[in-house]
């Protein structure tokens, strides 16, 4: 029995276990996530204001924050990141390959500026996200540079280059593929 074959079909099957792990647990993360987003109410206590005791949300008080934390940074793209998170499981589950997770933050990244840069532009009136808006402060921040002058000067046009680039970018880091379906 050859011990460098035995070694290396251990350390690939311990790699692969690993990575279904890593993967289903991405799903339950991308999961409680969702939930938490749905059930999210301006009304819990959160960071800022932490005085209401009863808590509306679903996962009670963790959930409570982190739906608070995702919603106030990046706004309404809080959602397609959870969605990201739940194919980027599937993917590591299916292929076992952890650079997924490194290129999946990368796209991940990317959509959410240009998601909170429009939602802050464009759909700026919210009434369950009253401190930073549906764009949160990445969007606000985003909206004093030079980008909210690009966006001016047409805003129509950047209204739709806006939206194909969040929804190309989003299919890229779910890794869509029109041979899978």
């Amino acid at each position: 029995m050859n011990i460098n074959n035995l070694i290396k079909k251990s350390l690939d099957f311990t790699i692969k276990r690993v990575a279904e792990i890593v993967g289903i647990s991405f799903i339950l993360i991308s999961i409680l996530l969702l939930i938490s987003f749905i059930s999210y109410s301006s009304e819990d206590p959160n960071f800022i204001f932490t005085e209401n005791t009863e808590i509306k949300n679903f996962l009670g008080f963790r959930g409570s924050y982190i739906s608070d934390l995702f919603f106030q940074s990046v706004g309404l793209v809080s959602f397609l990141i959870s969605f990201t998170i739940f194919f980027t499981g599937i993917n590591l589950v299916k292929n076992k390959n952890f650079l997924v997770i490194i290129e999946n933050i990368f796209f991940t990244i990317l959509y959410s500026i240009l998601g909170s840069i429009f939602f802050a532009t464009f759909f700026v009136d919210s009434f369950s996200l009253s401190v930073n808006g549906n764009g949160g402060f990445v969007g606000i921040f985003f909206q004093n540079t030079f980008l909210l002058n690009l966006i001016n000067l047409n805003k129509e046009i950047a209204f739709f280059i806006l939206l194909i680039l969040i929804l190309f970018i989003f299919l890229i880091s779910i890794n869509f593929s029109i041979k899978f379906f």
